[in-house]
């Protein structure tokens, strides 16, 4: 079977969640003796116009068809962030001299929904995975500016109201007019693309009912939507979106159990953290939470993840663990291969995300090496965190809630084996794809049994 992979990015030049899914499912469909090719955004913001040609190359034997844009400079830069006729034509032409049999999108926010009409126009069966809110969110993240969290229930105005909170003109707009005419006066804004892609309004001044309408008409294209948990495809059905919509939990390259090494008896409980560093992760609650009169010399806390990229936020942590760097240690990124070392030297993970995350790969790959879990009590991390079976949940933002519970470590000696009993085996990346290929069985039987009876 000849599969094409659309990715918004792509290793090695980005590796966060979605970008190492794909790469997963890449690799077993491989291994499975299919054919796969990828077409992702290589770069997004950059260059001297908006279409800056492609490049292919191979990454670890998979073709990959990298397209350069800078969204900045397009025809109509709010409306080209999630309707892009230039790379639905683009697509169209590739999809003529690939000829895959089946198409599966982990995301398209860079290349947007209109790949999705260029793959239906050309009569090929869709499968799409949701892995944030996108669809419904132009942040994606479902968290306001306040940092309070949204249900996907909005207003047009609401959702601009979001997207133009941090902007001077519009507060300062507030601030004289009432608002309903601030409200009435910016939606007419948003709708006049020599005004909202001015400088200050442009990637934010979006035209939230075109916006909504679209994208919402385009989801509903793909033969198979699938949400990687209950609680995203709840929101995403809530909002608004009628299309039906699978749940399939993911499942994870296992293959760095090897570098697991037994872990060593230590006096004090070793805490630990693995992600981006950035404020939507929350890290900033966790040293919050990690005070040295609460913990003295009874537990210790380790940082894992590339803080080069938010110097700012990465300041601000540095600047508030002074005096506490013997207990608190900041160790960068490392190898995912080297994932069972690290988890070896780490009790606990704790994983204090801001925003409603659907199913973290962090947290399974904790669990697969019987790591208990804390972990804020939001999106559908609770679906997989089950307080006091194999981890603790805390409420969201609460540092004095996730420090009770950290606590709960020194108190409860036997806390950490009664929760790693409870940890269920985790589901492998081989399963996950096994699932998948069942689904692509069954539409390219349909969709071949279709052609021959036209």
């Amino acid at each position: 079977m000849k599969i094409l992979l659309l990715s918004s990015f792509f290793p090695p030049t980005h590796t966060a969640g979605t970008e190492k899914r794909t790469l997963a499912y890449a690799i077993q469909l491989l291994r499975s003796g299919h054919q796969v090719q990828v077409v992702c955004a290589g770069s997004w913001d950059e260059g001297d116009q908006y279409w800056n040609g492609f490049s292919d190359d191979i990454y670890q034997d998979i073709p990959v068809r990298r397209i350069h844009l800078n969204w900045i400079l397009a025809p109509n830069p709010n409306e080209y962030l999630y309707r892009n006729p230039i790379i639905a034509r683009e697509l169209g032409n590739w999809l003529e001299d690939w000829q895959p049999d089946i198409v599966h999108i982990t995301s398209c926010y860079t290349l947007t929904a209109s790949v999705i009409q260029a793959i239906n126009d050309f009569g090929l069966p869709i499968v799409l995975t949701l892995t944030d809110y996108w669809f419904i969110c132009p942040k994606h993240t479902l968290l306001r500016s306040n940092n309070t969290l949204c249900d996907g229930r909005t207003s047009n105005h609401e959702c601009l109201d979001c997207m133009l909170s941090g902007n001077r003109t519009y507060r300062r707009l507030n601030r004289v007019v009432d608002s309903k005419a601030s409200e009435a006066a910016m939606e007419w804004v948003s709708r006049k693309p020599g005004l909202s892609n001015l400088r200050g309004l442009r990637g934010m001044a979006l035209d939230m009912g075109d916006r909504k309408g679209y994208l919402k008409e385009m989801i509903d294209i793909p033969e198979v939507v699938v949400a990687p948990s209950f609680y995203l495809r709840e929101i995403i059905k809530s909002s608004g979106i009628s299309k039906q919509i699978r749940v399939i939990h993911s499942g994870h390259d296992l293959s760095w159990l090897a570098t697991t090494t037994e872990s060593s008896t230590n006096d004090c409980i070793r805490f630990g953290y693995i992600g981006q560093i950035t404020p939507i992760k929350g890290l900033h609650i966790l040293l919050s939470a990690f005070t040295a009169d609460l913990f003295d010399d009874q537990a210790t806390v380790s940082i894992y993840g590339n803080n080069q990229n938010e110097s700012a936020y990465t300041d601000q942590l540095m600047s508030s663990i002074k005096g506490r760097e013997r207990s608190i240690k900041f160790h960068g990124s490392f190898p995912h291969n080297q994932l069972g070392k690290v988890l070896s030297e780490i009790d606990v993970l704790i994983v204090p995300s801001q925003w409603q995350e659907n199913n973290p790969r962090v947290i399974q790959e904790a669990f697969a090496s019987k790591t208990p879990v804390v972990a804020s009590d939001v999106g559908g991390i609770a679906e997989f965190v089950k307080h006091d079976v194999n981890g603790l949940l805390f409420e969201r933002s609460n540092n004095e809630d996730l420090s009770r519970q950290m606590h709960r470590f020194i108190n409860e000696p036997g806390l950490i084996q009664r929760l790693r009993d409870g940890i269920s085996p985790v589901k492998n990346i081989e399963n996950e794809v096994e699932e998948l290929l069942v689904i692509y069985e069954e539409l390219t039987t349909v969709e071949s049994n279709e052609r021959k009876d036209t």
